[in-house]
């Protein structure tokens, strides 16, 4: 563009050397000055545009250069984000599994002890059905031997109080200092063995 304008202004020249040497020089004259006026003119008004235009270039080429470092930033923490999201799915998963494990384990004990507990029952319903109960046993004694304990004596102590068909009669027996066999014969004596 500058070489074709060049090229111009040197044939302007070569017209102004012709008009010079020409008589009509003065009309001539006054042609190429003005041409060559207008030709300055577009040629600053040409420089002033293309400064211009490569100002723009410039500024658009550093915005978008910054909105491309910008969405490139963006978009780093977007994929990190991502990152940190799966491994904490993965995390999550891996901690659903083990609590799904441990509850499928506490589920399987706690049905064991259901069951444990409901054998104990039954076996506690056949002892109480095999096995008369202790006040049942205690009046049985008391109706065979007409003794009446006395539980608050001291573990060595044998206390009570017998009721015979004739008097009642207190027993104290220290049974550190007599032999069981002694003790059991006693207490079969206080019994009557007429029904």
């Amino acid at each position: 563009m500058l070489s074709k304008r060049m090229q111009e202004l040197e044939e302007v020249s070569k017209e102004l050397q012709k008009v010079l040497l020409s008589d009509w020089a003065d009309n001539l004259l006054c042609q190429s000055l003005d041409k060559w006026a207008r030709m300055d003119d577009k040629l600053l008004a040409s420089q002033a545009t293309a400064t211009q235009l490569v100002r723009e270039l410039s500024t658009a080429e550093e915005t978008v250069a910054q909105t491309l470092l910008d969405q490139e930033s963006e978009l780093q923490r977007s994929l990190r984000r991502l990152q940190d999201m799966e491994e904490e799915l993965l995390q999550a998963r891996e901690a659903g599994a083990s609590l799904q494990a441990s509850n499928n384990a506490l589920r399987q004990e706690l049905e064991e002890l259901r069951e444990e507990s409901r054998r104990l029952e039954e076996d506690m319903e056949r002892e109480d059905e095999a096995v008369p109960s202790a006040a049942y046993v205690t009046q049985l004694y008391y109706k065979i031997s007409r003794i009446d304990w006395d539980y608050e004596a001291e573990p060595a102590q044998i206390k009570g109080i017998h009721y015979g068909p004739d008097i009642a009669q207190p027993i104290a027996i220290d049974g550190s200092q007599h032999s069981r066999c002694f003790v059991s014969d006693y207490l079969w004596s206080l019994v009557p063995t007429t029904w």
